[in-house]
């Protein structure tokens, strides 16, 4: 029986970790986990951990999104290719706990944590996520992340 066909979603399954290795010019490069996809989903922009994440909980059904995404029709299915990444040898400059409760007014609320710095906020929309995560991340220069495993 698959997750999403369950009535109930684990606790673990509400919770993603997100690992920051680089935040030049505001770009965050990282990894998101979350025990759904079973392994670390790299991400080397903000939009790419957007839709990582929105994916996820679409295929969850948790939390039920309360208006249908809308999009222009180009033809073309999106992509949904992730590549897993070994456990980089580089520490994180930041680490975060991202818990979406709701996804209502076609955006998310929820719970952010940030580890290392020992608190936990809540957020009203995926902007004000952003901007949370944005105070907590130390701006870096010229770090990048490990060497990717090769896809294919």
């Amino acid at each position: 029986m698959s997750v999403a066909s369950m009535q109930f979603i684990p606790e673990e399954l509400k919770t993603s970790i997100v690992r920051i290795y680089s935040y030049e010019d505001k770009n965050p490069q990282g990894v998101l986990y979350n025990p759904f996809y079973g392994k670390e989903q790299v991400f080397m922009n903000l939009t790419q951990f957007l839709l990582q994440m929105e994916n996820m909980m679409d295929s969850l059904k948790f939390p039920q999104a309360t208006v249908r995404a809308r999009r222009f029709e180009s033809g073309q299915e999106a992509c949904e290719a992730f590549i897993a990444m070994p456990k980089p040898a580089q520490e994180a400059i930041a680490t975060f706990k991202v818990k979406v409760l709701f996804r209502q007014g076609a955006s998310w609320q929820g719970k952010l944590g940030w580890l290392e710095g020992g608190q936990e906020i809540a957020f009203r929309s995926v902007l004000e996520l952003v901007k949370l995560m944005d105070s907590a991340i130390p701006q870096t220069k010229g770090a990048i992340i490990p060497e990717q495993a090769s896809a294919g």
